[in-house]
C-alpha cells in the first residue's frame, strides 16, 4: 500500500486542507441519502442489509456512483468539474462515517430499546414490577396517548406524527453517542502514529478506496477510471454481476438461484461430536479477504479448525458444556475471548512509550513528538478523551449504574471497541462482530445477583451501544484517518467534519425511521428488530433479576488458557522468523461472522498463496480481478434493490447480509 500512497500523495502535496466546499457539500448530501436509502430498503422494502460490515456496501455503492458515473460525465464537460483524489478521499470518509447509523448498524438497536418498555409491558412478562420502576424516564419514550402504540401499529387515518415523546430521550442519547464518538476519534488520533509508523499495520480495508481513487484519471489524461480498461477487472466484474443478475431473474421462480451469497449455506459436520461448519461463499467477504495478509488468512482458518476439533474432543470427554458466558456456547468461546483480551493488553503495552510521549506532548513537557499530521493535536486528543470520559461516566451514573459496576462495564467496553478497531486496522476483516457484548459479560463477571436492580436495568438499556460491532465510529475514524494520510500535509478540520457527519446521520436516520414507523407500523419493518428482538433485550433484564447468573465454573479457566495460548503465540511469532501463524487469527477465529465466512477466508488464502508462489506481480495482477468482482457484486446488490423497489415493495429479497 505504501507504493499506492506515494503515487497519490503527489496530487495532494500542495493542498493544505482536506476540505473543499463542493466535496463537503456532496459528502453530506450523500450521507443523508445513504441514511434514508438504507432505512427504506431495510425496514420498508425488506431488501438486503446494506449497512452491515466495517466497510458497508451502501458507502461503497455511493462512492462508486461518484467515481464511475459522476466523474467521467463531469470530466467530459469540464475537467475541473470532476472531483480530485483528495476530494474523493473526503467524500469516502464522510460516507464511511454516515454508514455507522442506519438499520442494523445502529438504529435497529437504539430505537427498539427506547420505544419498547411501556408499550410492551404486560402482566405476563412482569416488566412493570421488576424493572420499569427503575427505568430513567429521560431515556425511554413515553406511551402517553398511545404514542408508541401508533409507532408500532401505524397512525390511524388523518393522524399526525407525535414527535414530542421522542425529543427528550433522543436528545439525551444523542449527547451520549456524540461523546462516545469523539472519545473514539481522539483515541484513533492518539494511536495512528503507533500503528502506522511504528507497528506498520497494513490497513487492508483502506486499500480498496485507495485503488479506486488511484484509478481516477488525473486531469487531461482521459475520462474513465483506468480499471475500466483492465481485462482481469472486466472478468471479475462480469462474473460477479452475472451471478447477481441471474439470481435477480430467479426472483420470478422461472430459474433456480445460483448458490452464491450470504444465504446459500451447506452445513458440514465431521461427526456428531463436532459442531457444523457453515460452507458458503460471500463474494463481498472473498473480495476484501484477498487484500488481507496471507499469514493472517492462514491463521484464521487453521485456528478455527483447531477450535472445531477441540470442541469435538471436549464433547467426547464431557467437558464442553453449554454456557451463557463469552461467546454463549461453551468453554472454547471463552478461550478465544481470553486471547482477545490479551491481544488488547499487549497492544497497549507495545504502545507504552508512544503513549508516554503523547502525554508529555499534551502536558507541554516535551515538544519533539510531531502531531501535525493527526486528526487533532495530542493535547486536544488527550483533553477530548478526558472530558468525554467524564461526561460518559456522569451520564451512566445518572442513568442508574453504580460506580463499581460502571468501572467494570467501561473496561469491557474499551476492550471490545479498542480491540475490534485494532483488529480491523491489522487484518482488514470486513465482517467482524464483537466476541461478546460488554453489558452481558459485565453481568456475568460480577454475578447478576450481586448487582442492584437499578444497575441491571440501565445495563439492559446499554444494548443501544454495547452491542455495536463498529465501536460507534472508533474503527471508522481510524480508517478515515489512515485513508487521508499522504493526500494533505495537515488534516485540520477533518475531525469536525466527521463529527458533523455523525450528527447529521443520526438526525436523518432516526427521524426517518420514526416517520416510517408511524406511516406503516414498525411491526411491519423488515429485519426482525422491531418485532421480536426488541422484547428480548428487556426479557434479558428479567432473566438477570429472577435467575442469578454468573460465569460458569470452567469458563475462567478456559479464558486463562486462551490468554496463555495467545501469549505463547506472540513469543513464537517474535522468536521464529518462519512461524506462519499470526496471533490475531487466534483472537478472532470464532467470532460469529468469521465462522459464517470461513470458506471465503480459506478460498482467499488459497488464491493468494498460489499467486504469491508465482510471484509478487501475479498477486498484484490478481487484485484487479477481485476489485472487479467486488464492484460487480456491489452493482448487483444495487440492481436488486431497484428491482425490489419496482416490483416487490414490502416483499423484497435479502441477498446481502453478513
Amino acid at each position: 500500500m505504501s507504493n499506492l500512497k506515494s503515487n497519490l500523495s503527489h496530487e495532494g502535496s500542495n493542498i493544505s486542507s482536506v476540505i473543499t466546499i463542493r466535496s463537503l457539500t456532496t459528502g453530506l448530501v450523500l450521507a443523508i441519502l445513504l441514511n434514508i436509502w438504507v432505512t427504506y430498503g431495510t425496514y420498508l422494502l425488506h431488501t438486503s442489509r446494506m449497512s452491515v460490515s466495517h466497510l458497508p456496501i451502501s458507502a461503497l455503492a455511493l462512492f462508486l456512483l461518484i467515481t464511475f458515473v459522476y466523474n467521467p460525465i463531469a470530466r467530459s464537460i469540464a475537467v475541473r468539474a470532476a472531483f480530485t483524489g483528495g476530494e474523493l478521499a473526503l467524500i469516502f470518509c464522510i460516507l464511511l462515517i454516515s454508514s455507522l447509523i442506519p438499520g442494523k448498524a445502529f438504529v435497529s438497536y437504539f430505537l427498539t430499546v427506547i420505544s419498547t418498555p411501556f408499550y410492551f409491558a404486560q402482566p405476563e412478562n412482569q416488566w412493570a414490577e421488576l424493572f420499569i420502576p427503575h427505568l430513567p424516564e429521560w431515556l425511554v419514550a413515553s406511551n402517553r396517548n398511545n404514542a408508541m402504540g401508533w409507532f408500532y401499529e401505524g397512525l390511524p387515518p388523518g393522524g399526525s406524527v407525535p414527535w414530542s415523546p421522542w425529543i427528550i430521550p433522543v436528545a439525551w442519547w444523542m449527547s451520549f453517542f456524540i461523546a462516545v464518538f469523539i472519545v473514539g476519534a481522539c483515541i484513533a488520533a492518539i494511536f495512528r502514529k503507533q500503528w502506522v509508523e511504528y507497528e506498520r499495520l497494513t490497513f487492508p480495508l483502506v486499500q480498496v478506496p485507495l485503488e479506486l481513487i488511484a484509478g481516477n484519471p488525473p486531469s487531461g489524461s482521459g475520462r474513465w477510471p483506468a480499471l475500466v480498461y483492465d481485462r482481469l477487472f472486466q472478468i471479475g466484474f462480469g462474473l460477479a454481476l452475472g451471478i447477481a443478475l441471474w439470481n435477480i431473474v430467479a426472483f420470478t421462480h422461472v430459474i433456480p438461484q445460483l448458490p452464491v451469497g450470504t444465504f446459500f449455506e451447506t452445513p458440514l459436520q465431521l461427526s456428531p461430536l463436532f459442531p457444523t461448519i457453515p460452507l458458503r461463499i460471500s463474494p463481498y467477504m472473498l473480495s476484501f479477504a484477498y487484500f488481507i495478509n496471507v499469514d493472517i488468512l492462514l491463521s484464521i482458518w487453521v485456528f478455527f479448525m483447531l477450535g472445531i476439533l477441540e470442541i469435538g474432543a471436549l464433547s467426547y470427554i464431557g467437558l464442553n458444556m453449554g454456557s451463557s458466558g463469552p461467546g454463549g456456547s461453551g468453554g472454547v468461546n471463552a478461550q478465544f475471548f481470553g486471547g482477545f483480551v490479551v491481544y488488547v493488553v499487549y497492544s497497549l503495552w507495545a504502545a507504552r512509550r508512544h503513549l508516554l510521549a503523547v502525554v508529555k506532548k499534551a502536558a507541554g513537557w516535551d515538544t519533539t513528538l510531531d502531531d501535525s499530521k493527526e486528526l487533532i493535536s495530542y493535547r486536544g486528543a488527550v483533553l477530548g478523551v478526558l472530558v468525554g470520559t467524564i461526561f460518559i461516566c456522569a451520564w451512566l451514573y445518572q442513568s442508574g449504574i453504580s460506580l463499581p459496576v460502571m468501572a467494570v462495564f467501561l473496561v469491557f467496553l474499551f476492550i471490545l471497541y479498542f480491540g475490534t478497531t485494532k483488529v480491523i486496522a491489522e487484518t482488514g476483516v470486513v465482517f467482524l462482530d464483537l466476541p461478546v457484548n460488554a453489558h452481558q459479560i459485565t453481568v456475568l463477571s460480577l454475578g447478576s445477583g450481586n448487582i442492584a436492580r437499578s444497575s441491571l436495568t440501565s445495563l439492559g438499556l446499554t444494548s443501544t451501544f454495547a452491542r455495536n460491532w463498529r465501536g460507534l465510529g472508533m474503527g471508522s475514524a481510524v480508517l478515515a484517518d489512515r485513508l487521508t494520510d499522504g493526500f494533505w500535509p495537515k488534516k485540520k478540520g477533518l475531525l469536525l467534519v466527521l463529527t458533523i457527519t455523525f450528527m447529521v446521520s443520526l438526525v436523518a436516520a432516526v427521524s426517518y425511521t420514526i416517520y416510517a414507523g408511524y406511516s406503516t407500523g414498525a411491526y411491519n419493518f423488515g429485519g426482525g428488530a422491531f418485532n421480536g428482538l426488541n422484547k428480548s433485550y428487556y426479557d434479558e433484564i428479567v432473566t438477570w433479576m429472577k435467575n442469578p447468573l454468573s460465569l460458569g465454573q470452567n469458563e475462567p479457566w478456559f479464558m486463562a488458557t486462551g490468554a496463555l495460548i495467545f501469549f505463547v503465540l506472540l513469543k513464537l511469532r517474535h522468536w521464529l522468523i518462519w512461524w506462519p501463524l499470526a496471533p490475531v487469527g487466534f483472537a478472532i477465529c470464532f467470532a460469529s461472522n468469521i465462522r459464517d465466512s470461513i470458506l471465503s477466508v480459506f478460498l482467499a488464502w488459497l488464491a493468494k498463496f498460489i499467486l504469491l508462489k508465482v510471484g509478487t506481480n501475479a498477486y498484484r495482477t490478481g487484485q484487479r480481478f477481485f476489485l472487479g468482482m467486488l464492484i460487480g457484486y456491489t452493482t448487483g446488490i444495487v440492481l436488486s434493490f431497484i428491482v425490489d423497489a419496482l416490483f416487490y415493495p414490502g416483499q423484497g429479497h435479502m441477498i446481502h447480509d453478513w
